[in-house]
């Protein structure tokens, strides 16, 4: 299912980490005009805190031909928020230095008029792609993951009542469904509590 896009920014904080020049005299009158709020961070004369950042704005504008942009990155390895590369040099060093740092999109110098807001749209809505991508993959490994108990599960009532597979799946269904949890939760729980847990009214109505 396709996510809602996001189409108005308004009022969405941006920091951009950038030298002042010409080029972030641009991204800041565009993002200004499109109604975000814009905080300008100068790598040359202050600390760039990634955690602070990440928790104070909602989408990065960064340097990617600055000598260290590594903060990119954040403590975990990846910013928790969209990013865009303003990226300049296109050898192939600068290019992947600028592809480990994952950025959501990209907008290349010199900088136009055109561009910033297509970048923002990009990196707003990409990103919230990537985050539920991540999300569901999650969600997949970790009943991928619990399927064994399911497994166990319907041996252990097999071996315990002599009923066969299908019944027994049928059991951790249901009971499942009374306890309100899905079928793998039900089944480690009862694995940890043993069949013989199982209530016998649970076995009648196999």
């Amino acid at each position: 299912m396709t996510p809602h896009l996001i189409k108005n920014f308004r009022g969405m904080r941006v920091a951009v980490v950038h030298m002042p020049d010409r080029n972030r005299q641009i991204i800041v009158e565009i993002l200004t005009r499109l109604g975000l709020v814009t905080t300008v961070i100068d790598p040359q004369d202050e600390p760039v805190d990634a955690c602070s950042i990440a928790h104070s704005t909602d989408i990065v504008f960064f340097d990617a031909d600055a000598p260290d942009c590594s903060f990119a990155v954040g403590a975990g390895g990846e910013m928790p928020i969209p990013t865009v590369a303003v990226l300049g040099l296109e050898t192939p060093s600068r290019l992947e230095r600028t592809l480990n740092l994952q950025p959501t999109a990209l907008v290349y110098k010199p900088i136009r008029a055109t561009g910033i807001y297509t970048a923002v749209f990009f990196a707003a809505n990409q990103f919230r792609r990537f985050h539920e991508l991540r999300v569901r993959l999650a969600d997949l490994e970790a009943r991928h993951g619990a399927r064994r108990f399911v497994i166990k599960a319907i041996v252990a009532l097999i071996e315990q009542y002599g009923i066969d597979d299908e019944q027994a799946y049928r059991i951790l269904r249901r009971e499942s469904m009374k306890r309100r949890l899905t079928v793998e939760e039900f089944s480690e729980t009862l694995i940890a509590a043993g069949p013989s847990a199982l209530r016998h009214d649970a076995l009648a109505a196999r």
